[in-house]
């Protein structure tokens, strides 16, 4: 069980790391490359994982040949912007889903082909995906449709394979058109709302609450966890969603002293995280 957790453990560490890579190209369009430094240049192999960077000194550019390294300050290093915080706890993030999921699964199968099991291959793989979309969309305010879409085909894949666990294929199409109707008329109100307050104000205010890659993401989850989960996924969602927006602008208005009024606040990880939550207790 050990050496089973320790491979879990790896194989979570190197798919953060090519989550870090699809999160830095997928949103732009570019073609995959190497891993890079926000510079655009290539990063050392031991810096292709967030990770190596940080262990070996390497979140920049090394410094020309013949100078030290130095110290690296807070925004770059000797050769260029250093690498955020997010490549390592991305990579640390996915590998503690993955080995979240896989001792559930162990719990339930109770044999040593626990790590190899079809359940625990699409268990990893909806890891991986929920936290990409979450990277993006706190990054960039915005979902990958192609991501989100990949999401919903895993969920109808797994309910085929797999159809005595649950959700079975009757309930992820349930869920997943529940999870896709509310929320498209919670994105229809948020449209509505936005459109009449940039009447009244004279100013014009775009989108609402939610945008479109949220509802497309909600209908994944829904068929990721099945009738009657999406209703408990998309509780849980408002409710963190709600928290977290609090959150968002009373930390605002401490280090600035004020706030702006409709800021949109990324949607996505709240569902991601409602989404892991069902898939990890059960519906």
């Amino acid at each position: 069980m050990f050496l089973e957790s320790c491979a879990v453990a790896i194989t979570g560490i190197l798919a953060g790391g090519l989550i870090n890579t699809l999160a830095d190209h997928l949103p732009s369009g570019q073609p995959l490359r190497m891993p890079q430094y926000p510079d655009g240049s290539r990063r050392p192999k031991l810096a292709w994982l967030g990770i190596g960077a940080f262990l070996f000194n390497l979140r920049s550019l090394p410094a020309p040949s013949g100078d030290e390294l130095g110290t690296l300050s807070q925004s770059s290093g000797p050769g260029g912007a250093l690498l955020s915080w997010r490549y390592p706890l991305t990579e640390i993030a996915t590998a503690l889903l993955m080995l979240l999921f896989y001792a559930d699964i162990r719990a339930d199968i109770r044999d040593e082909a626990a790590l190899l099991s079809t359940a625990a291959l699409f268990k990893f793989a909806y890891a991986a995906l929920f936290v990409l979309i979450a990277v993006i969309d706190l990054e960039h305010r915005r979902i990958p449709f192609a991501v989100a879409f990949a999401l919903g085909a895993l969920a109808l894949i797994d309910a085929a394979l797999i159809p005595v666990s649950e959700p079975g294929m009757l309930s992820a199409v349930i869920g997943g058109l529940i999870g896709f109707a509310l929320f498209y008329i919670a994105f229809l109100g948020g449209v509505l709302f936005a459109r009449a307050l940039s009447r009244k104000r004279g100013k014009p205010l775009e989108g609402g609450a939610l945008g479109f890659g949220d509802v497309v993401l909600m209908a994944a989850a829904g068929l990721a966890v099945g009738f009657p989960g999406i209703l408990l996924a998309i509780t849980l969602s408002v409710f963190t969603g709600a928290a977290g927006a609090i959150a968002v602008v009373c930390a605002r208005f401490m280090k600035t002293g004020s706030y702006q009024p409709f800021d949109k606040i990324p949607y996505g990880p709240f569902i991601a995280g409602s989404a892991i939550t069902l898939l990890l207790i059960g519906n």
